[in-house]
Formats: structure tokens, sequence, C-alpha cells
């Protein structure tokens, strides 16, 4: 009879796991395939890459040099592609500084694959790993910057023990509590399903760099206090920068000069103003 209900029990649980995988990427990712803005159209010079997976060509990103001793990996949301993101990394390249690599995750602009949550902690590594054999961040402190989703994958990564290369810094724009806390918003009943995934909570207390994290009051997608929260479990060095009337994305609009000047100080660390620590 136990072993019976035992078979019945592995033969559930493995029939399960591919609906639930699908649900999961379903609500999780919402990615665009359409790529047709570069940042030449910003007269940004910069150098279209291809990386990752068996053949090395898994992955598309650009790698925007620039002046200064940073080198930015931008870890992406779950909407759209890096084409989406481009006035943002203009306008840091202008105002901040440093050299940007953006890239997309499976699936998302021009590359391959199908977002999944492994997927994408994979692809951030790869990311990383590319960064490192091309020399970009020889001799510079290298920053890790995440947007809303991409705030997670930036704190697995970097707490991750087995990651040669770890930043100097990291910036996180609207993170989440955790992927659960999330659910219990936007689904309630199926909150279950993402219960141990991406758990920034429970990893951000292992970050050992120097952590800065920028949230809008009125963010409707994330709730500021989610990001708040999160705050008070890292570890110092820490500063928080809430933009008042900022909503989920275009906080660099909201906050005009003050959100480049903070960054800036943050990485060039000069003292805060007008932020937590």
């Amino acid at each position: 009879m136990t072993q019976t209900v035992l078979g019945w029990s592995a033969f559930l649980a493995s029939t399960l796991v591919a609906p639930v995988e699908w649900l999961k990427n379903a609500l999780l990712f919402h990615p665009s395939p359409t790529v047709n803005v570069t940042p030449a159209a910003h007269g940004l010079a910069y150098e279209d890459v291809r990386f990752g997976g068996e053949h090395g060509r898994l992955l598309h990103g650009w790698y925007i040099p620039g002046p200064g001793d940073a080198v930015f990996i931008w870890f992406h949301g779950n909407g759209g592609n890096i084409q989406n993101r481009l006035e943002h990394a203009y306008l840091m390249h202008t105002h901040v500084g440093g050299s940007h690599l953006l890239f997309d995750y499976q699936g998302y602009g021009l590359s391959h694959g199908r977002p999944s949550i492994p997927g994408i902690i994979s692809d951030g590594r790869a990311a990383i790993r590319l960064v490192q054999e091309r020399g970009w961040s020889k001799g510079k402190q290298l920053v890790f910057f995440g947007e809303s989703l991409g705030c997670a994958v930036a704190i697995a990564l970097a707490v991750e023990p087995a990651l040669e290369v770890r930043p100097e810094r990291m910036i996180l724009e609207a993170p989440f509590y955790s992927l659960h806390a999330m659910g219990q918003i936007v689904l309630p009943p199926l909150a279950f399903v993402v219960k141990d995934d991406l758990n920034s909570a429970r990893l951000i207390p292992k970050l050992r760099v120097p952590l800065l994290i920028i949230h809008g009051s009125q963010d409707q997608v994330v709730p500021f206090q989610q990001g708040r929260d999160l705050y008070e479990l890292a570890p110092s060095p820490k500063q928080f920068y809430p933009i008042p009337g900022g909503k989920h994305v275009g906080l660099y609009g909201v906050a005009g000069q003050q959100y480049f000047q903070t960054i800036r100080a943050f990485v060039a660390d000069e003292p805060p103003t007008g932020m937590t620590e």
C-alpha cells in the first residue's frame, strides 16, 4: 500500500513539473523579439556581441565602451528587450560614464531559446564570463545594474559561491522582496508555485559589496515597501535612494540630474546626499 502511494506521488510530481514550469514562465516573462534600433541611433559606438551556449551564439548583446573606470553589466526586467533600455543606457553613458554591457536573456530580442528562471541566472553568468574573457573589466570596477526582475538575477549571482568574478558595486532599481511576495500581489492563489524561486530577501544578507537601491515612491508594479524591506536586510555599506512620485520605470526621467549624480557619486565612492544609510 505504501509503495503504491509513493508510486502515485512520484508519478503526479513528475507529471505536474512541466505544467508548473510552463505556468511560471508564462506569468513571469514578457519578451519582445523585435530589435530594430541599435546604440548607433543615439550616436554611441558599440560592439554587437554573441555569446553563451554550446556554440557561443545563444545570447545577444551590445557592448558600449565609455570613459571612466567602471563597467556596468545590465540585468534588465521581465518585459521587452535591450532595445527598450537604450535611452536609459545613453543617458547613463553620457552623465555617469563607464562602459556598458546590455544583453538579452534567452527568448528576448535576438537571443535564442526560451526564458526560464534557471535560464536567466545562467544567462547572467554567461554575461559576466564574457566581460572577463574579453578583458573589459581589467583594471576597472565591475558594477551590476539590476532592474526589477534583473535585480533578483544580480543578487543571486553576486552571492553565488562559485562565481569567479564578483562585482565591486551593485545598483538595484525597483527590486522585489521575493518572487513569492510578488505572486501574492499579482495572483495570490498561484503564489505557491514560486515560493522557492528568486528569493532576494533570503540571499541579500550574504551580499558583500556596497549597495545602492533606487525605488519610486509610487511604483505601481513592485511596491515601494518591498524595496525598503529588502534594503533593511542588506548588510552595510548600503544606500537607499527614494524617488518621490517615481513609478516602476523611467525613474531617471522623474529625478532628472539628481538620479545620475547619485549613481556617479556611488560608483566614485563619494558621500551620499539625501539618502538613507
